[in-house]
């Protein structure tokens, strides 16, 4: 009965999430580091070319790659505007996940205690 390939693809997605949220707090991090490069993270053509293949959405892992982006006086070239705003839409994405999963889980739940 749990075999829906929503959750897994809400889990796929809030794993994709973690992985750019964790990349964006180093990047702040790090935002008068010399020579420190920004770093991205997607997945979310990934996921919907395993869903649109019918592949399990769970196989999907984010990539992360280095801004080649040019750098200030000191080579650093994180946007800390850039990243703050990323961040907060990464946050607000992946609340929306989190409680689409729990909505879902919520109609599990009915529908066992209605049997």
């Amino acid at each position: 009965m749990l075999e829906d390939v929503s959750i897994d693809a809400l889990q796929a997605a809030m794993r994709g999430l973690s992985a750019r949220q964790q990349a964006i707090s180093q990047d702040i991090a790090n935002v008068d580091t010399p020579f420190y490069r920004a770093h991205s993270v997607a997945f979310e053509a990934s996921l919907a070319g395993a869903l649109e293949a019918g592949r399990n959405p769970l196989t999907v892992e984010p990539t992360t790659t280095v801004s080649t982006a040019p750098g200030g006086l000191n080579g650093n070239n994180v946007d800390i505007t850039a990243e703050t705003t990323q961040s907060v839409d990464t946050e607000l994405a992946f609340q929306l996940a989190l409680r689409a999963a729990g909505d879902r889980f919520g109609l599990y739940r009915t529908a066992i205690a209605g049997s």
